[in-house]
């Protein structure tokens, strides 16, 4: 998905909140490890506008992982779901057709061994380290 406002579009957002309800995803007395979606992983695939610089520590905008906090953390590891690496493209209009195959390219080479990969570790110190 493309980051829209810093956040996932508002139809993604939808889609989450109708699908990821209690008693189904989570359950109150059920949370993070021990949420409904145990066993199940996650993984964020999206675009950016601005390049890396704008999403790095220190920078206008922030390290990317504050960002991703409220989705990786508040949404999917609170119903149970490991999360993994994100895989991000950073600014693909605004960089150059060579670039743009290079991301495709890594994100093929990626698909094809996703299922080897850890989750991240998902606490705030992974977050805000």
């Amino acid at each position: 998905f493309p980051l829209f406002w810093f956040n996932m579009p508002a139809i993604l957002k939808g889609w989450m909140d109708r699908v990821l309800v209690q008693g189904f995803a989570y359950d109150l007395s059920k949370a993070y490890d021990g949420g409904l979606l145990q066993g199940k992983l996650s993984l964020f695939s999206f675009t950016t506008g601005g390049g890396q610089e704008m999403y790095s520590k220190g920078s206008i905008s922030g390290d990317i992982r504050y960002i991703l906090w409220p989705m990786q953390h508040g949404i999917m590891h609170f119903c149970g779901v490991k999360v993994l690496e994100p895989h991000i493209c950073y600014a693909p209009e605004n960089v150059s057709e060579e670039k743009r195959k290079e991301m495709l390219t890594a994100w093929t080479q990626r698909l094809k061994t996703l299922w080897k990969e850890q989750p991240i570790d998902c606490s705030p110190d992974w977050y805000f380290k």
